[in-house]
């Protein structure tokens, strides 16, 4: 966070860690290796909510509840990440292999948030689109607590997706 990735080295990593260079290149092999560790450590450190937070969650409107409350604490744990990867730019493939892994994740979750309706593209599109970290910001902007602003996006979101049903899903006939 303090250099950012693309400015720090294994060197720098050997220092900070107050070991040899050498044990941190035999350890991880290459700065790609390392990269890839670290990405694991800091998505473990954040704590992305898992699909099995539903489990045990029935109607719709709780399940959606659920996601975009964790999904906003998830939001508030990895803001200095965010703003750090915002610093370096594009073409940094960590922060790139980071976000491709977060987005992995960030799609399961919201398939099984939705439950039946998983399979119905528009309201995974939708789920995605509609709620981030964003539009929670924008409502706090605009003078709402962050309570607020988690309940207006959640209302929204259920809303619409309880007038989906299997007979409005692509190809259902």
């Amino acid at each position: 966070q303090e250099r950012g990735v693309s400015a720090t080295t294994m060197l720098d990593v050997a220092r900070r860690a107050d070991v040899a260079p050498g044990t941190v290149a035999n350890h991880f092999g290459s700065a790609t290796a390392l990269a890839t560790e670290v990405t694991g450590e800091i998505l473990g450190e954040l704590r992305m909510p898992s699909p099995e937070l539903f489990d045990g969650v029935v109607d719709l409107r709780s399940r959606v509840d659920l996601l975009v409350r964790e999904l906003s604490a998830f939001f508030d744990r990895s803001e200095p990440w965010w703003r750090a990867s915002q610093r370096e730019g594009p073409g940094v493939s960590f922060w790139a292999d980071a976000e491709a892994h977060y987005y992995l994740q960030l799609d399961a979750l919201v398939r099984a948030a939705l439950g039946p309706l998983s399979s119905d593209e528009d309201a995974v599109a939708v789920v995605m689109t509609v709620f981030g970290r964003w539009v929670i910001g924008s409502l706090q902007e605009a003078g709402r607590t962050s309570e607020q602003a988690v309940s207006l996006v959640s209302d929204l979101l259920a809303s619409w997706l309880e007038t989906r049903s299997p007979f409005d899903l692509p190809g259902a006939g």
